[in-house]
């Protein structure tokens, strides 16, 4: 019975974060879109580059943290007291310490990227970190106490801030400073409202633990964070590299269609959180054989959702990146297709290795990390010089699908056959439908707004005719909403 609540747990909890993601995306992208109509490719790229780099500094923290307090609080191994109170007399020094370390390193970024506007961008960029770790950490803590909604609300308070702020500030300093000075500010405030979100879980909660926060930084902390950085270099490195070889406008162009074909991994980002937590409870009571479920149904959704997201907008690239961005970006279209591609199969690299990781594996996904990053260095200074964007895109796509491949082994040996390969021959016909219906229907503008709701119609009815969505698929679909809509006005109740 445990087993059962905590699966429609786990289901109401990524449903609840898969829409906070999608708030997210939809705020980056009214942010991305704005400026590239506020900005000039040029100083478009610039404020790309920018984030790309202080994303490395962020994920210093989230990758210390995003994984270790979720595992053990799952686990029942430390309780939400201790870790709060590490993060003020552990963690928070750290993070004022990096935030020192990054503002030192951006005269060096300046130079080796050939800019010195990045130096004062960085500055201004590296603000938001001691911040940020205070945020992340609640985030974090609500992961591991299963308290979704809340996570969910602090995730889209933080993105809905973030464009406030960088709008704001862009209007009334017209330049792109003032965008990274946004971005700072909505941080700070999205840390404030994290820790009074985090305060009412901490009442009455057990304080001792046996367990050392060295021996879990040195256990969990630091081969993640490895991981974690090493993914970092390998999805930022392609941009890096183009804008030191490449034209200046390049990293405009491809900063744009680096940018939208993040949404897979964004969004696959509210599954992972919920995921690896059951993943985590699963495996620490020995229950593998209900992990190895997790992971099928994991599977299966990303084929349901990657696979026709892939296939659509590589035919419908060029439309599309004039829609999102404006005629002078339809350059974006060429790597965007090979991007989307790519970060797909990045994305189910990711949760291949986070079973691995929850299942207390670390050096063999910090072997493929390594692997993958050296791959993708090699192939962007080899394919960069000779075909630019293009060659940029083709780098990532190479690295991303030798990972994959690295890791459906290692997982496969560990946990069996985990794929669920009659829904990807299913979703496989779908989506070659797909194909032929977007190519012989060509629009553009605002009508390809109406295509991708045809389109989205159309694949819900070949789903149902394959027989790949089932009743049962329905009944927990409801069941589900019928649930976050109960707690929704519980709380509405109480305030």
């Amino acid at each position: 019975m445990e087993t059962v609540v905590k699966s429609f747990q786990t289901s109401r909890g990524a449903l609840l974060l898969i829409g906070s993601q999608l708030v997210a995306i939809l705020a980056g992208f009214a942010i991305h879109v704005g400026l590239t109509r506020f900005l000039s490719p040029e100083l478009y790229g610039l404020y790309a580059v920018t984030i790309s780099v202080l994303m490395w500094g962020e994920l210093l923290i989230s990758g210390s943290i995003g994984m270790m307090f979720p595992k053990v609080l799952s686990e029942g191994s430390v309780s939400p007291t201790t870790i709060w109170r590490w993060v003020w007399r552990i963690y928070l020094p750290l993070w004022v310490a990096l935030w020192l370390g990054f503002s030192v390193a951006s005269w060096g970024i300046a130079v080796w990227m050939r800019d010195e506007r990045l130096m004062l961008l960085l500055l201004i960029a590296a603000l938001e970190l001691p911040f940020f770790g205070v945020y992340f950490s609640g985030r974090s803590l609500l992961q591991g106490l299963m308290a979704y909604g809340w996570q969910a609300t602090v995730s889209s308070i933080w993105a809905l801030l973030r464009l406030i702020c960088v709008f704001a500030f862009v209007i009334v300093t017209k330049s792109v400073f003032g965008a990274i000075a946004g971005n700072s500010l909505a941080v700070a405030l999205t840390a404030l409202i994290a820790v009074a979100f985090v305060r009412p879980f901490l009442k009455g909660s057990e304080t001792q633990t046996q367990v050392s926060p060295l021996s879990l930084i040195t256990g969990i902390g630091l081969p993640v964070l490895a991981i974690t950085l090493l993914d970092q270099i390998t999805l930022a490195m392609d941009l890096w590299i183009l804008k030191r070889l490449g034209q200046p406008e390049h990293a405009g162009f491809y900063g744009a269609a680096r940018f939208f074909a993040f949404v897979p991994l964004m969004l696959s980002i509210g599954l992972y959180s919920a995921w690896f937590t059951g993943m985590c409870y699963e495996l620490g009571r020995g229950e593998r054989e209900r992990a190895k479920s997790l992971m099928r149904e994991a599977m299966r959704v990303l084929i349901l959702g990657l696979l026709p997201f892939a296939t659509v907008v590589w035919v419908t690239a060029k439309p599309l990146s004039v829609l999102l961005f404006s005629s002078s970006f339809e350059p974006t279209s060429e790597p965007m297709k090979w991007l989307v591609v790519a970060i797909s199969l990045f994305t189910f690299m990711g949760f291949m290795r986070g079973a691995l990781i929850a299942d207390n594996e670390m050096k063999l996904p910090i072997a493929v990390a390594v692997a993958v990053t050296a791959l993708d260095f090699a192939l962007c200074y080899l394919l960069i010089p000779r075909y630019e964007m293009l060659g940029a895109a083709w780098a990532t796509t190479i690295a991303s699908g030798f990972g994959l491949i690295l890791m459906w082994v290692l997982a496969g040996l560990r946990f069996g056959d985990f794929m669920p390969w009659e829904s990807l021959v299913r979703v496989g016909v779908a989506c070659f439908a797909l194909w032929l219906f977007v190519s012989f229907w060509s629009v553009s503008g605002l009508m390809l707004l109406v295509q991708y709701l045809l389109v989205g119609v159309l694949y819900i009815l070949l789903l149902v005719f394959l027989g790949e969505l089932k009743s049962s698929d329905w009944h927990v679909l409801r069941a589900v909403l019928a649930g976050i809509a109960k707690d929704a006005t519980r709380a509405i109740k109480k305030v």
